[in-house]
């Protein structure tokens, strides 16, 4: 009875910080999505989508944001290190699913004015040949 009573102390005692050290973490990673948020310029990301297509979407891929240094002033280690994993994550994110947008938006665009410039070509042709 001792002995179960002193290995549940012991257990209590460590998980304890764990517990603590978990939640923070989580709150940082919470703080980091909502940053990047109203960091990370979708716009941009768009239109680099839009106008170079899957480069733009591959640049998304490749270019992480970093975020500030101002925000992490004064913060432990471990707070740091998982608000940046979860910052740049989140905003790798973002930048891809705009990119992405921007790129499937160019792609329809393009295809729309294709065909309808093939209809009014062929249009014009079959008219043509018509005698009309």
């Amino acid at each position: 009875m001792r002995f179960a009573a002193l290995t549940l102390a012991t257990v209590s005692m460590i998980a304890a910080p764990v517990a603590l050290q978990a939640q923070a973490a989580s709150e940082a990673c919470q703080q980091a999505q909502m940053d990047v948020q109203n960091d990370v310029n979708g716009t941009l990301w768009l239109a680099a989508g839009f106008f170079l297509g899957i480069l733009g979407v591959g640049a998304a891929y490749v270019l992480e944001p970093d975020p500030p240094a101002t925000r992490l002033v004064g913060k432990d280690p471990q707070y740091v290190a998982v608000y940046t994993d979860c910052y740049k994550r989140a905003g790798k994110d973002i930048q891809v699913k705009k990119a992405a947008i921007g790129c499937v938006a160019s792609t329809v665009l393009a295809t729309l004015c294709y065909g309808s410039y093939c209809c009014l070509v062929a249009g014009a042709a079959a008219s043509a040949n018509s005698g009309y």
